[in-house]
């Protein structure tokens, strides 16, 4: 498996730390490195850190392997804007225009909505997601290194021919065959990049679920039977990709 290196490491941290300035610089790319993924976890990140601190309240994170805190979507909570009353009115216009709007509107009223999460300041969560999506891509330029014959690496199961970034050109992208099983039948996968949690599907059901992933560290989880639309996140089902193709979700 391909470890990356200081000067990878830092290409990386440049990458991610751009997609959360303000400005937004154009970094040039190489072949076969796609950040698309990054980039919409970082423009969602960002959303939610402005919703946040109009509200004045801390951000929802989960404890994941024994590295600290990921912050989590506020997609991922499960909200409802007219909880204090028994009516089920329908949403007003501006949510359609905002999604802001919504979570701003659901957040500030009464309940529960971090329940099963814990918490962390706007400052901690940020430098959270720096540190964790710098190692995360920087294995993937690793990676990337590693198939052209410039480092150890797993030879890649699949080629994924997609968006270097939103809006940008298009490249061929090393994949990585990989399966997930979990103790119950029949239930919906997803997967998350472990420095920002959000449910992206990966496949069902549970016999095992195989499917194709770029090169990187992630966290799966389930929902479905039991679990209802829920998705239940196994923190301790890191898997790093390069690397063991398989991974098991404790439900």
């Amino acid at each position: 498996m391909a470890e990356y290196t200081d000067d990878e490491a830092g290409r990386s941290r440049r990458i991610v730390e751009g997609l959360l300035s303000e400005e937004q610089p154009r970094a040039d790319l190489q072949q076969g490195l796609s950040i698309v993924d990054i980039e919409q976890d970082s423009k969602e990140f960002l959303g939610d850190l402005e919703i946040l601190s109009l509200i004045g309240t801390d951000v929802p994170a989960l404890r994941v392997g024994e590295d600290g805190l990921v912050p989590v979507s506020l997609s991922m909570l499960s909200l409802d804007p007219f909880r204090r009353g028994a009516s089920r009115r329908p949403l007003p216009p501006f949510f359609l225009r905002d999604p802001r709007e919504y979570y701003y509107y659901a957040l500030r009223g009464e309940g529960k909505p971090y329940e099963g999460f814990e918490t962390i300041s706007a400052e901690e969560a940020r430098t959270n997601f720096i540190r964790r999506a710098t190692d995360f891509l920087a294995l993937r330029i690793a990676a990337i290194r590693g198939i052209k014959g410039g480092g150890p690496s797993d030879p890649p199961k699949s080629i994924l021919n997609m968006l270097q970034r939103s809006g940008g050109s298009r490249t061929s992208v090393p994949g990585c065959s990989f399966s997930v099983t979990a103790n119950t039948y029949g239930l919906r996968v997803f997967w998350s990049g472990a420095y920002y949690v959000t449910g992206n599907y990966f496949g069902h059901p549970t016999f095992p679920t195989v499917g194709v992933l770029q090169s990187g560290i992630y966290i799966f989880g389930v929902d479905g039977g039991a679990y209802g639309n829920v998705i239940q996140w196994d923190t301790s089902a890191i898997c790093r990709l390069p690397g063991k193709p398989s991974v098991h979700v404790n439900y």
